[in-house]
């Protein structure tokens, strides 16, 4: 209820208001969701900037890649997330490891 509240007042991102409600400490009125911080292995639960552009050459080019399979690649950072997830889809999934070459590092192409 909080962070729908929040976000029902003023703009944010989702994901942002989560985290920062649960990681809040428990003061005055406001008891902690006591949730548990985890760090999770960046190669293996990663997203679309780090598969496409920061780490790009631990999964590109697909053939030689030295990058462990991830479990999940969430697309938050591209404006054609849906043709990238087909291309992950389709080296993972299909085994074309050459799937996901030709896509550009940042959102447009030569960078």
């Amino acid at each position: 209820v909080q962070v729908s509240d929040q976000l029902a007042k003023s703009p944010g991102w989702d994901q942002q208001v989560f985290n920062e409600w649960l990681m809040r400490p428990s003061h005055g009125g406001h008891q902690s969701a006591y949730a548990h911080l985890r760090v999770l292995d960046i190669d293996k639960w990663l997203n679309s900037k780090i598969f496409f552009r920061s780490r790009r050459s631990r999964y590109l080019p697909g053939a030689t890649s030295t990058a462990p399979t991830p479990i999940l690649v969430h697309f938050n950072y591209h404006p054609d997330k849906h043709k990238r997830m087909l291309c992950i889809m389709d080296r993972y999934f299909y085994g074309k490891l050459d799937a996901c070459d030709n896509f550009p590092g940042g959102s447009e192409p030569n960078t």
